[in-house]
């Protein structure tokens, strides 16, 4: 098998993976739990008026559910399986590539803030807001983290 063919046997997987753990609802409520609290405590740092039952967020115009996927954990499993993706990169250069995963975890706190304050301001916002700063903006800062993180750990 040539490098390419072996590159997609490596990327099939390592995303395997995901796509099972996806099927099948996986959860870890103590993730979750954690992330919602440092979702209000930016919540609150930012002065933002709220209310919270369970893992719903009520603000005055807005009531948002704080969800599992909420975490990021999708995007975090594609930004590690991205670092292990390419060939040929030691496994301490690899484990120093997950520092990127603590920007990236503050990058996902912030964007939940602010989609609830924007929401809360105006219902008509949250989607556009969420599709930005989820879909295109995370997505977007997982590949610049990762492509310059490759680019000073590839092979010469």
């Amino acid at each position: 098998m040539d490098k390419n063919g072996l590159l997609i046997v490596r990327a099939i997987t390592l995303i395997t993976p995901l796509i099972f753990l996806s099927f099948i609802s996986f959860q870890i409520p103590f993730f979750q739990q954690v992330f919602l609290n440092h979702v209000l405590l930016f919540l609150n740092l930012f002065g933002i008026e709220f209310q919270v039952h369970g893992y719903q967020i009520i603000t005055k115009n807005f009531s948002s559910i704080i969800t599992f996927d909420c975490t990021g954990w999708k995007q975090f499993y594609i930004f590690c399986a991205l670092i292990f993706l390419p060939p040929g990169i030691k496994l301490s250069r690899r484990l120093k590539g997950f520092l990127f995963l603590i920007p990236l975890y503050f990058y996902n706190l912030i964007r939940v803030v602010v989609t609830i304050y924007v929401s809360s301001i105006s219902y008509s916002l949250f989607k556009p807001v969420h599709y930005f700063l989820w879909n295109f903006l995370f997505l977007s800062l997982i590949f610049v983290f990762w492509f310059w993180w490759y680019t000073k750990n590839k092979k010469v």
